[in-house]
């Protein structure tokens, strides 16, 4: 009988999986928004318009309803870079008020750069294998203080839009 069941709760527990992940913050996107669509596309599978509706310059942050605690970098009308509040999870684990020595224990390979005004500070970057896209975190006496994703170089811009 359990070989019978098993099949099904592996499923079960695969979808559950998916579910949970589905809005997780990582290189690629978050939820249904993909880094590199356009807006209006993004705005059409949400069913619902992202604010500010007006933006008078060619790059801004937006926000939609569905997803609290991230706003969006839009580009020319391409969505490209999500900066993270404190209680959105990201794919590499790293949550807000980690010590530093814990992400480089759980990610030696993150690319350390110094923080351009806090002399305390660093960005911690953790690029795809294509080099494409990343998660970057901002560090500052020894804790993680922010969090953003997104394709390069958006991503990595230090004051948001230029």
């Amino acid at each position: 009988m359990m070989s019978k069941l098993s099949p099904f709760l592996l499923l079960f527990l695969a979808s559950f999986w998916s579910l949970a992940n589905a809005e997780t913050l990582s290189p690629r996107g978050y939820g249904q928004v993909k880094f590199g669509a356009k807006l209006d596309t993004v705005e059409k599978q949400l069913k619902q318009v992202a604010s500010p509706q007006k933006r008078e310059f060619a790059c801004d942050f937006v926000k939609f309803k569905k997803y609290p605690g991230l706003k969006f970098m839009v580009e020319e009308g391409v969505i490209t870079r999500a900066d993270a509040g404190k209680t959105i999870k990201n794919s590499a684990g790293v949550a807000v008020g980690a010590r530093l020595s814990q992400v480089m224990r759980a990610h030696p390979n993150i690319r350390i750069e110094p923080h351009k005004y806090d002399e305390n500070g660093h960005y911690l970057i953790l690029s795809t294998t294509d080099g494409h896209s990343a998660l970057v975190f901002e560090e500052s006496n020894r804790k993680i203080t922010q969090v953003r994703a997104g394709i390069k170089p958006s991503v990595e811009y230090v004051e948001g839009c230029l």
